[in-house]
């Protein structure tokens, strides 16, 4: 079972596990690096053709995500590369201070075709979104990525898109020579699959 040393942490984890009863508990750990894509949730109308295809996992409330404990297993000086939609990107900030970090940068994904020579245009009601985004959070002293010889990392990168929700390889690239240089122990939240190097936590690992 996850328990925090951390008042602050006890504190938001007691008031995740009441807002989500289910909730498995979070993994142990002091994280240097935490990946997180959040189950967003969109209040349109079910009538509403540009409804997010009928996601096909259940959403968490903003008050559930904001509430998560994550800062009680960051470590001291750590990382936090938070996945958000353009819809979204207010309360991503927002959940990234919840989460105790600072933010730093913005990165963005332009979704192509599977023969990457065009731009993959979804649907919106004030522009057709093809991109999605990571914020680049930072806690403590955790170096920068010049200081850890990382400034080939561009702020845009594009790939083709996969099945619903699932992010690229090349985000995973850029997380893994960031988690190699930080070194320490690395966790993506909201996982869908098991990666090697990391530890995986969510409903659909």
């Amino acid at each position: 079972m996850y328990t925090s040393t951390d008042q602050r942490g006890q504190a938001k984890l007691a008031i995740a596990l009441e807002l989500i009863p289910n909730t498995p508990p979070l993994p142990v750990g002091a994280f240097s690096l935490i990946v997180a894509d959040p189950p967003w949730s969109y209040r349109l109308r079910e009538t509403d053709q540009t409804h997010r295809g009928r996601c096909p996992y259940p959403a968490m409330a903003d008050e559930e995500i904001l509430a998560m404990p994550v800062s009680a297993i960051a470590a001291q000086d750590s990382y936090l590369l938070l996945w958000t939609t353009n819809n979204h990107l207010p309360l991503a900030f927002e959940v990234m201070e919840s989460w105790g970090f600072e933010y730093k940068s913005l990165h963005t994904w332009l979704k192509v075709t599977k023969a990457g020579d065009k731009i993959r245009y979804g649907v919106g009601h004030y522009g057709r979104n093809c991109t999605e985004h990571v914020l680049v959070g930072r806690r403590g002293k955790a170096p920068t990525f010049t200081a850890l010889s990382l400034t080939d990392i561009p702020t845009a990168f594009q790939s083709p898109v996969g099945k619903h929700s699932q992010k690229p390889e090349i985000f995973y690239e850029m997380a893994n020579r960031l988690g190699n240089a930080l070194g320490g122990q690395r966790v993506e939240l909201f996982s869908r699959c098991h990666r090697p190097g990391w530890v995986s936590w969510g409903a659909e690992v």
